[in-house]
């Protein structure tokens, strides 16, 4: 098991995530710690030595990013995500533009991109690598890709792939780590990130509209995640289209 450590000055925040404990554990993840306190996080960090962290963005005394770059220095890093609201938005962008050393997740935090970081953390925590050229994806796989390139607007789960394909969650896991590098919902990302982008350019319907046509159902989750992946807002994106 992987280890995770939260931080946070709201309770109720750290009780939500220690609820999620069933989640972390499909993940391949253990709650090792929570702290109210971030002054007493660093040292309890320092001591257990997780290998994600995640962490409040605006606290008192010390701030999540102001947390995260003091433990930069130190000999062992964890992978460092900060939790942020969208209104404070602005603020991790400004930081990521500085250092692209952490991650983030916004508020209210859903169970899928939470199971979507921690996936991609334990990817990367354990070095996995994605099949070299000229090695054989397997049939099962070749299938669920198939799948999932012509309805990537759809609601995926490993679920409804699980009755769809006859597979356990397990295996279609595995399947995405072993042959890709990647996981199920990393690959569905960066699928409706690519719908997205397309949609955007060809078409003339609202924002709002095509993060709906590309299976979110939060606009406020779509513009960042969008942002995040482009390095630009779909608003803007479509604007210079029009400046060329």
């Amino acid at each position: 098991m992987y280890t995770v450590y939260f931080v946070g000055d709201d309770p109720k925040v750290l009780d939500h995530f220690k609820s999620k404990s069933d989640l972390f554990a499909e993940c391949g993840f253990e709650i090792c710690g929570t702290q109210t306190n971030p002054l007493l996080a660093l040292t309890e960090i320092r001591e257990a030595k997780p290998n994600v962290v995640l962490s409040d963005l605006k606290m008192p005394e010390l701030s999540g990013i102001d947390l995260y770059r003091t433990l930069r220095g130190d000999a062992t890093t964890p992978i460092f995500v900060i939790v942020s609201a969208y209104s404070d938005f602005a603020d991790v962008r400004k930081f990521l533009a500085e250092d692209k050393g952490f991650d983030y997740i916004l508020k209210p935090i859903e169970e899928n991109e939470l199971a979507d970081l921690l996936n991609r953390f334990a990817v990367e925590i354990s070095g996995t690598q994605p099949v070299k050229n000229g090695e054989t994806i397997s049939p099962e796989l070749n299938q669920i890709l198939d799948y999932l390139k012509e309805n990537p607007g759809e609601s995926h789960s490993l679920a409804s792939l699980v009755e769809r394909f006859h597979l356990s969650a397990n295996g279609i896991s595995r399947l995405f780590t072993k042959h890709l590098g990647t996981t199920f919902r990393s690959h569905i990302t960066a699928l409706r990130m690519a719908l997205a982008e397309e949609l955007l350019r060809t078409t003339e319907p609202p924002v709002k509209e095509i993060c709906g046509r590309c299976g979110y159902e939060s606009y406020f989750y779509f513009i960042p995640l969008y942002e995040k992946t482009y390095g630009v807002t779909p608003t803007k994106y479509r604007r210079s289209l029009y400046e060329e």
